[in-house]
Parts: structure tokens; sequence; C-alpha cells
């Protein structure tokens, strides 16, 4: 048990040798770029910054990091910006507006790098949500493309039907004096399913007679895949207009716009 012990105690010796030997330091003005022999996403080393000054420690990756995961796909917006901040946060980061991961010591700078090195890691695995991969925040994608449109919308309303139940939609476009009060859905996958709940919320919703006029809109992600015919049709024979995510920027203007 003891030479085991002994054998482990080496273990972590050599891990410790073996880091100093792979890792490099170049000196930049006041930074120092550190690069550890970790890999990131794209197979390159983990690469970052460092100072002291009066006392404090910094780190940054100088937005390297954001940058990685825009050049994946991933639009951090909502639900993506609010996760990559709770992970800067729990260790001890902060995702500036610019996009750029730092952290801040006056104590362990050891312990410091170690905690900044966890968050750049695991801020990365984000690339696990690319668009191509999870489609959790399709509704998000929508919202930015309105954006970049200039469309005005509220995102994430509920309604009460002509039942007196409750129907979230995820997106609402104020009535004008070119358009009524239309509503609009997102879903993830617009399947069979999908449309069978998209069509019974609408019918019970558009009964209330506060919702007179009013139209629905679903906007269907393709993506990766065209949507499926038998889903579009099922929605049409019930007055609901269909919008593919890749005929957005061209529609929006004029079927969602003021």
């Amino acid at each position: 048990m003891k030479e085991q012990t002994e054998n482990i105690s080496d273990l972590v010796e050599e891990c410790g040798e073996w880091l100093r030997r792979e890792s490099s330091i170049r000196k930049y003005g006041e930074w120092h770029e550190i690069t550890f022999p970790f890999l990131d996403d794209t197979n390159d080393q983990m690469c970052f910054y460092v100072k002291t000054s009066d006392g404090a420690t910094s780190f940054t990756d100088d937005g390297y990091t954001v940058a990685g995961l825009n050049a994946a796909g991933i639009t951090l917006t909502g639900k993506r910006l609010d996760r990559l901040s709770r992970i800067a946060r729990r260790f001890g980061a902060t995702l500036n507006p610019e996009g750029e991961i730092t952290l801040e010591t006056e104590g362990s700078r050891p312990d410091a790098m170690n905690r900044f090195v966890q968050a750049l890691s695991n801020m990365q695995s984000m690339t696990e949500t690319a668009q191509h991969r999870v489609a959790e925040y399709f509704a998000d994608d929508v919202a930015a493309a309105l954006d970049a449109n200039g469309v005005f919308y509220t995102q994430g309303i509920s309604v009460h039907g002509a039942s007196g139940y409750e129907h979230g939609f995820d997106f609402l476009f104020q009535r004008s004096a070119n358009h009524p009060t239309r509503f609009c859905q997102a879903p993830n996958r617009l399947d069979r399913g999908a449309a069978e709940r998209i069509i019974f919320g609408w019918t019970d919703t558009e009964q209330a007679s506060e919702r007179t006029g009013s139209k629905l809109i679903v906007i269907g992600d393709d993506r990766e895949l065209e949507l499926r015919d038998s889903s579009v049709q099922a929605l049409m024979s019930y007055g609901i207009r269909v919008i593919p995510f890749s005929e957005l920027p061209s529609r929006a203007n004029d079927e969602l716009a003021a």
C-alpha cells in the first residue's frame, strides 16, 4: 500500500513536470501569453494572457472564446448568452459586453489560473449547442433575425383561449393600419406532433372574442432539413401562414413589420 501511495505521488509530480515542459510563455508588452497543452474545440492548444500590476493578477482570453463560438455558428443571444455568463461567474470570471472573458485576483495565482482555465474550457463546450446540432434555441435565432431586419415584436406571451385554457406564443406582432394582430410560433421542430399542438392552441385562441381578426404565423426551421409538406399543409388548412426560416429575411418586412 505504501509503495502504491508513493507511485501516485510520483504521478502527480510527473504531471506537474509535464505541464511545465509542454507549456510556453511569451511576453507582449505588459501582458504574457501562456499556452497550455490542453486542446480546445478547434484542436489548438489553449491560449490566454496574464499580467500583474499593484499586487493584482489579471487574466484575459482577448475575446478568443466568443469569436470561436461565433465561428462555429452560434449566435450568443438570449439563453445562450445567459448560460455563458453563468459559466463564467461560477469560476469567478466575467464575460464583458465586448465578448472578452476576464478574471482578476489578489489572492492565490495558481488557484485563479486553474479557475480561469476551467472557465474557458467549459465555455468552449458551448459549441455543443451549434445550430446544426441542437434546436433548443431556435426561438432565440428567430429573434436575432427579426432584430437584424428591424422588426419590432413582443417575445414570450401567454393568452387565454375561448375555453379558458392558457396558450403560450413565441412572438406577438402588434396590429397596425396594414396588418391585424399576428401571433407567432417558432417550434424547435415542425413535425406532426408540433403541428397538432399548434392547431389546437390556435383554434382555441382565435375563438376568443377579443382576438377577432387575429392571425397566426409559424416560422419553421429549415436550416438542415426542408419543412415537412404534411405539417405545412395541415397548418395552412387552418389558415395558419408558414414562413421557412431561410425566407425570413426576405419576408420579414412585408409580413411581420408594422
